[in-house]
Order: structure tokens, then C-alpha cells, then sequence
């Protein structure tokens, strides 16, 4: 009995009160779901639609990499982004014609292509990458290159080093091995990894890639000379770059 003379009331089961957290983590988890889904969508039309206008396509692939005039063979394909986490900017060597969609939302390279990424730095990324393109560690599981639509499977090592492009230092790791794009099968191609180091924290990196002239001779017999494992290449392509402006 309570102190007035009413019944005393029972006490509410713990039981309770945590059917009510779970079903709030639920419905904060669907309305999670739900933003990220709607985010995504958003940023497909949105790559649709820059996709379709030349100009669009440059001008957004230039707000992540800007640049003062493309190589030559390549051109913008436009850029897309993860807010406060990253973003991406894409050149390939076929050019997309005024209106055409990408098919299945991804764009479309010939042999080469050159993907470059601005990240946040989180959990030692930039360190880490720094390790693996000297050799010293393996690749990281955060590498950047997962989240580009590119992947690559490196075999050999072609040749580790430095360069100076557009007035600053870039690590870089090129390699033998096989390239996959979404909607490609598997080629044996050759792609360097890049690093420029910028003053700020932010992970910059790049992937630049292209044909093995002669994937069935040891690297040793082969000139990659004019190709991405080329030293003189890599400072000659690079230096079309603001590689720490974006």
C-alpha cells in the first residue's frame, strides 16, 4: 500500500524499457537506411546527369583535380563524392559523347585511364599507404583504390621510387598484374600508384594505368618506356596536375 492508502502500483519491468531502446535503434537504423539509400540515389542522377554535359563532366573533374590542360589522349569523365569522407575525379581515354548515360552507372575506359582520389585522413591511412608503396607493409584493407570502381591485382613489382611533378614529391609503386573495371573482363595491364605529398592531412592518391607492351617477357627484357611504370612518364603526365589543389 502507498502512504494515501492506494494500492501500490507494480514495478515496471526492466523488460520494458529495453523493448523501447530496441525498438528506437530500429527505427533510428531504418531512417539511416532510408537517408543513405535516398543520398545514393541523389548521387547517381547526379552522375548521370553531369555525365551527359561535357561541360558538367570537366568542370566537376577539375573541382577534385584541378588541372591547366588534360594530356593528351584523355579526357574528363566527371567526378563524384562521399561527403566529409572523400572524392573521386575519372579520366579515361574515351572520350563520352554529348547525352550518352554510362552503362550501369560506371564510366567506361579504353586501355588507360587515371583515377585520383581526395580522402579524409582516418586510422593512419596516409601512413599506411605511404608503407605499402615503399614495400615495407602489404596493402592496407581501407586502400583507397576499393572504393574507385577500379581494382588491381599487382604480380610484380616493376619499380619504387620518387618523383617531382608540378613541384612536389610522389611516391609511387609500379607494378605488373591483372585490371578489372566494373563491366570489363580481367587484362593484363600496368598500373602505378601514386602518392604526391601535399602539406595538409588529407590522403591524396592516383591510379594511373595502361596496356603491359609485353606481358609474356620477364620485366627485366621489357621498355616500359611512355608507359605508367616510366619515371619520365609519370612526371610528364603529373605535371598537368595541381595534385594537392583539390
Amino acid at each position: 500500500m502507498e502512504a494515501d492508502g492506494r494500492p501500490q502500483k507494480p514495478p515496471t519491468s526492466p523488460w520494458v524499457y529495453v523493448g523501447c531502446g530496441c525498438g528506437l535503434a530500429v527505427l533510428l537504423a531504418l531512417a539511416a537506411l532510408t537517408g543513405l539509400t535516398w543520398w545514393g540515389y541523389q548521387k547517381g542522377q547526379e552522375f548521370q546527369k553531369t555525365f551527359k554535359d561535357p561541360q558538367a563532366r570537366a568542370a566537376k573533374t577539375r573541382e577534385v583535380l584541378p588541372y591547366r590542360e588534360l594530356p593528351a589522349g584523355y579526357y574528363p569523365v566527371g567526378s563524384f563524392s562521399v561527403p566529409l569522407l572523400m572524392e573521386i575525379a575519372i579520366l579515361s581515354d574515351e572520350e563520352p559523347r554529348p547525352g550518352e548515360t554510362p552503362a550501369g552507372g560506371n564510366a567506361s575506359f579504353g586501355e588507360r585511364g587515371f583515377v585520383f582520389i581526395n580522402m579524409l585522413h582516418l586510422r593512419g591511412n596516409k601512413e599506411k599507404m605511404e608503407r605499402f608503396l615503399r614495400g615495407e607493409a602489404p596493402p592496407p584493407d581501407e586502400a583507397p583504390w576499393r572504393q574507385s570502381g577500379t581494382t588491381f591485382d599487382p604480380k610484380e613489382v616493376i619499380r619504387r621510387g620518387i618523383v617531382n611533378a608540378g613541384g612536389r614529391e610522389v611516391l609511387y609503386a609500379a607494378s605488373r598484374g591483372e585490371v578489372s573495371r566494373r563491366g570489363h573482363a580481367r587484362e593484363e595491364g600496368v598500373v602505378v600508384m601514386l602518392m604526391p605529398r601535399c602539406p595538409d592531412s588529407r590522403l591524396r592518391f592516383g591510379i594511373w594505368f595502361g596496356p603491359d607492351p609485353a606481358p609474356e617477357k620477364p620485366i627485366a627484357e621489357v621498355d616500359y618506356s611512355g608507359t605508367p611504370a616510366d619515371p619520365a612518364a609519370i612526371t610528364d603526365f603529373l605535371g598537368h596536375f595541381e595534385l594537392c589543389g583539390g
